[in-house]
């Protein structure tokens, strides 16, 4: 049964007899005329926001809800219990939906914002008893108990925080007494201080005999307390904890330093010191194979937003995809965010209706004969990077050398025994020359020992080879056929050399 309410949970305005006149879908939902009329418009949004079901009828055949419609007398109240529901604190809507892939509660107009490419669920179907659900459930528990370990490791510090105080406390009285004979003796010295600057040059004997008092006094010690060893250790153990504290509950990244964010938790203290007017000298996203950033469009729009600059993008997980894989939904995000990218490493897709194609920096990834045609219609003199998807034609290499293009990288996800003769044909173009070298990326390579000496057979003029760790097969085939190259390592350090 449907909630009563008097204003459209999809755009917030309040039901009225025009253009937002509540109408009840099949379903038992309802929403505005303007709404309704919106998501009729687009094919793959015609369904209730609720349950999703579709919407068979047209706005005009749906019946109005008149009992939703408020009049000047009369103020319907809102919804039983409303007042106490979460709502989104950016639409202030109800959180009836769950990005699985940042397994967090949104409401249904961040699902069709910054959550558009995620997976989407509604909470309600999340709560029946439905084996499809499984895998949602199973990514929940981990992120559960991430959030129970971090709150019990601050509860933990927080108990030994209190247990210190207490300790501190109990000292307090002694404390307090050697700070009353502290007082005193200060009041004494100033008393002796005065009478020393009053008795001048000419003594008789009774000043003189003062004098002598003062004096003797000089040497008197401050009196020293017993207690204050234990009380000063107890201070620094207790700084030592909250100091702990402080850090398990917002480390801050550094002011004017580069930012390097490679994880969810790393976005979180970037946005963290954003909102504390701390700011980098340069903001670097990497999203990799090994490790994929979940939501990384939600965070990028999180950063943007905040970030005064620009942001440095590179999302090799994207770039890397393996053949046939869609890209995720990342050009839109590249799209929508290019004017605050300042550099671009790995743009994952060329655009094949508009004419758009986002060229800055130079660094495509070929998936099929049209990208290579479309891409050799724009006249470029050097390309950073390219990525060959399995599927890509032979001929790629001659047809971007004969367009005038020079490659400086090369990208082959993916890469097996049988691919190496693809792969060297690609580069044959541009391995005629000794003196041109090649540098090489191989993310996720199946080759083999016999793979990987046939591969610095036919290429003999590669120069840097990248691979993924503990690829011995690779580091021992340079070693023994073609040891002028470098075998270097895919970590984070070396990928940032390549913006």
């Amino acid at each position: 049964m449907a909630s009563a309410t008097i204003e459209c949970d999809v755009c917030n305005e309040k039901f009225d007899s025009g253009n937002h006149k509540p109408l009840c879908l099949t379903c038992g939902h309802t929403f505005c005329f303007s709404c309704i009329i919106r998501l009729c418009d687009v094919p793959e949004t015609k369904n209730c926001p609720k349950c999703r079901e579709p919407i068979s009828q047209d706005a005009d055949q749906l019946p109005v809800n008149f009992a939703l419609i408020p009049t000047n007398k009369i103020s319907l109240p809102s919804a039983v219990g409303s007042q106490s529901k979460a709502l989104c604190p950016q639409h202030q809507k109800a959180l009836d939906y769950l990005c699985v892939d940042c397994v967090e509660s949104v409401c249904f107009p961040c699902s069709r914002g910054t959550h558009a490419t995620h997976k989407i669920e509604m909470i309600d179907d999340l709560l029946q008893d439905n084996e499809d659900t499984d895998d949602v459930w199973a990514k929940i528990r981990p992120t559960l108990q991430n959030k129970l370990d971090s709150v019990s490791s601050v509860v933990t510090l927080s108990d030994s925080l209190s247990g210190f105080i207490d300790d501190i406390i109990k000292l307090k009285p002694d404390f307090d007494g050697w700070k009353d004979l502290l007082l005193a003796q200060k009041v004494s010295t100033e008393q002796d201080l005065q009478a020393w600057e009053a008795s001048g040059t000419s003594l008789d004997v009774n000043m003189r005999l003062d004098c002598k008092e003062i004096l003797s006094r000089l040497k008197l010690n401050f009196g020293e307390n017993g207690k204050l060893p234990e009380i000063k250790a107890l201070l620094d153990a207790a700084a030592k904890t909250s100091a702990s504290l402080e850090l398990k509950t917002c480390e801050l990244m550094p002011i004017g330093k580069p930012w390097i964010i490679s994880s969810s938790d790393e976005g979180e203290r970037a946005l963290a010191s954003l909102a504390s007017n701390r700011q980098p000298s340069r903001l670097v996203v990497l999203s990799t194979h090994t490790r994929p950033i979940p939501g990384l469009g939600e965070l990028l729009s999180r950063l943007a937003a905040r970030h005064s600059g620009k942001i440095s993008l590179l999302p090799l997980d994207y770039f890397w995809r393996p053949a046939g894989q869609s890209d995720g939904g990342m050009g839109n995000i590249v799209y929508n965010l290019r004017g605050k990218l300042t550099a671009l490493y790995g743009h994952p897709f060329i655009a094949r209706s508009g004419g758009f194609v986002y060229l800055k920096n130079c660094n495509i990834r070929l998936d099929c004969p049209a990208d290579v045609r479309h891409f050799a219609n724009y006249a470029r003199d050097t390309i950073t990077s390219v990525c060959c998807a399995k599927g890509v034609p032979n001929n790629v290499g001659t047809t971007l050398k004969e367009g005038g293009f020079e490659v400086n990288r090369w990208h082959f996800p993916d890469l097996n025994d049988q691919d190496v003769d693809w792969l060297s044909h690609i580069l044959s173009s541009y391995s005629d020359n000794r003196h041109q070298n090649v540098e090489l990326v191989l993310p996720r390579d199946h080759l083999s020992a016999v793979g990987a000496r046939q591969l610095f057979q036919k290429i003999p003029n590669i120069r840097v080879l990248y691979h993924e760790p503990n690829a011995a097969h690779l580091t021992a085939a340079c070693r023994d056929v073609h040891a002028a190259a470098d075998c270097i390592e895919l970590s984070t350090i070396n990928i940032l050399q390549w913006i």
